[in-house]
């Protein structure tokens, strides 16, 4: 079964699930307007994150490259539409290499990008690849830290024209954005932890570098992006 089939059949029980345990009145119920929390919660975030990883994938340079990342801050949306903080910047998961598999996502939010807004894009999507444990500690290092050159992390947004930079690179950007900034380097900043949403995903307060470290058991809601993940 492909990863594709997957992401769709896992969504499909989800969605059978809650219906079953709702019955009639989740029926009647109307969908979440695009501002409302259940539209842009939790686990509606870790389910765009997984499409987002099995399209990437679909690229067979991007593939190759994922394959080789000790972990992934992948952020579904951003920019005008979607998981937006304040109007600008976005939200994503963070999951980290253990062992064969990918540790549970850990929430986390980002107020800007270096490019993108100020160059004409209207959002999209984006994958951090984080190629060393210099990358991760980024995010161990607690609120308001940047993926930026000025930070000491060198970020190589992919392209064909940047294979010969990829080697040294600390984080890789993959972006589907086809605006006026495509192949220009993006970088993030203000990034914090989200951590209303990690306690409404996990039920309670779960410390973030415990998620990184691969501390924190699987929970059904996060094995769908697990499960789409390079191994």
């Amino acid at each position: 079964m492909t990863k594709r089939l997957i992401v769709s059949s896992i969504l499909a029980i989800m969605t059978a699930t809650t219906m079953m345990v709702a019955g009639p009145v989740a029926t009647a119920a109307r969908a979440p307007s695009a501002n409302s929390d259940q539209a842009h919660g939790p686990q509606r975030l870790v389910d765009k994150a997984a499409s987002v990883a099995v399209e990437f994938q679909r690229d067979k340079g991007e593939a190759g490259i994922m394959s080789h990342a000790r972990g992934m801050y992948i952020v579904p949306e951003y920019g005008k539409a979607g998981f937006i903080i304040g109007g600008k910047g976005g939200a994503g998961v963070v999951t980290v290499r253990n062992g064969a598999g990918w540790t549970p996502p850990a929430f986390y939010n980002f107020g800007g990008l270096s490019v993108g807004l100020q160059a004409g894009g209207t959002g999209g999507s984006l994958i951090f690849l984080l190629m060393n444990r210099k990358a991760i500690d980024a995010f161990r290092s607690g609120n308001k830290f940047a993926l930026t050159a000025n930070a000491g992390l060198s970020v190589v947004t992919y392209s064909t024209g940047t294979q010969a930079n990829l080697g040294r690179a600390d984080v890789i950007v993959l972006s589907n954005t086809k605006g006026a900034y495509a192949g220009a380097t993006i970088e993030a900043s203000n990034i914090g932890t989200d951590d209303g949403r990690t306690k409404e995903f996990y039920g309670r307060n779960v410390n973030q570098n415990a998620l990184l470290d691969g501390r924190v058991a699987s929970t059904p809601g996060s094995r769908i992006l697990q499960r789409v993940l390079p191994r």
